[in-house]
């Protein structure tokens, strides 16, 4: 009578062993289960997205298509135009600008997206600028893309108007088409007497080209010579100097239309040699170290 508890009980430890036993073998199970999971997932996505294929994007402004395409081909990549615009910075079909960036890092048959320069000229309508002040004027010509060239003036009551717009030495009509981005010479009147009242010569130090002429426009004045240091070389370089020197200096009192020379540097250091030219024939550029950017 006495074997029978101890039989169940030797039945029952069994039993919660081999309960323990499936329960250790299904957890096992799974956590393989898992693991392979894991590890076929992470594989896929190497083999998906190419691990350790990446390549580097490359500079592609300012080169033409055939070129683009020659080493697109060679480090595997696609290209397509999204855009082309109006530029006069550089030559017909090449590129201006991309997406991605240069150096940026892509996988192999990733699409480069180019904006190119259009191979016409955009034209736009000439404003009407007959009797509008030259700010006036100015404000009209920037609104569609054109810009004041030379100023010069003639006796006529209408002091300070314009009186006459012309392109290329003759004059031009409101509404003939002109290609945007062009100079248009203005003529304004001095007044019924022969009399001109003086104006100021603004400083220009510290200015692009392009903002030096809309602040000589705004005082009826030209820009003149453009002179370039030794790190003006290209005009690249032109489009993002600066002005350090200026003939007539700041302040000066001079007849309206007369023209201001300046000397442009990409060398900031130069701005704080507090430089100020005057019309002395000493400070005329030497050839070895500067040059007209009309060389370029």
């Amino acid at each position: 009578m006495e074997e029978t508890p101890k039989k169940n009980n030797q039945e029952n430890t069994d039993d919660s062993r081999s309960q323990f036993l499936i329960l250790i073998r299904q957890l096992a199970i799974l956590i393989a289960v898992v693991v392979l999971f894991v590890v076929l997932i992470f594989v896929a996505l190497r083999v998906y997205t190419r691990h350790g294929q990446n390549v580097s994007v490359p500079e592609l402004r300012r080169l033409s298509l055939t070129e683009v395409k020659k080493i697109c081909d060679e480090r595997g990549l696609k290209f397509e135009i999204s855009d082309s615009v109006y530029s006069s910075n550089a030559a017909p079909g090449t590129v201006i600008d991309q997406t991605p960036p240069a150096t940026f890092k892509v996988k192999k048959e990733r699409t480069i997206f180019l904006t190119i320069k259009a191979y016409s000229v955009e034209q736009v309508a000439m404003p009407r600028l007959i009797d509008l002040s030259i700010k006036s004027a100015q404000a009209q010509l920037a609104t569609v893309g054109l810009g004041v060239g030379k100023i010069s003036y003639k006796p006529d009551i209408a002091r300070d108007a314009v009186i006459e717009q012309m392109f290329n030495g003759k004059p031009i009509p409101a509404g003939t088409r002109v290609a945007k981005g062009s100079l248009i010479d203005l003529v304004l009147g001095k007044g019924e007497d022969e009399g001109i009242t003086k104006t100021v010569v603004p400083d220009l130090k510290s200015y692009s080209l392009y903002t030096a002429g809309l602040v000589a426009a705004q005082n009826s004045l030209n820009i003149g010579a453009k002179i370039g240091d030794g790190t003006v070389k290209t005009q690249a370089d032109s489009l993002s100097a600066v002005i350090y020197k200026q003939s007539p200096a700041k302040g000066r009192m001079v007849l309206p239309g007369s023209e201001i020379d300046v000397w442009i540097t990409t060398d900031q250091s130069k701005l704080n040699n507090n430089e100020s030219v005057s019309d002395d024939s000493n400070n005329q550029p030497s050839q070895s170290d500067e040059e007209s950017l009309d060389d370029f």
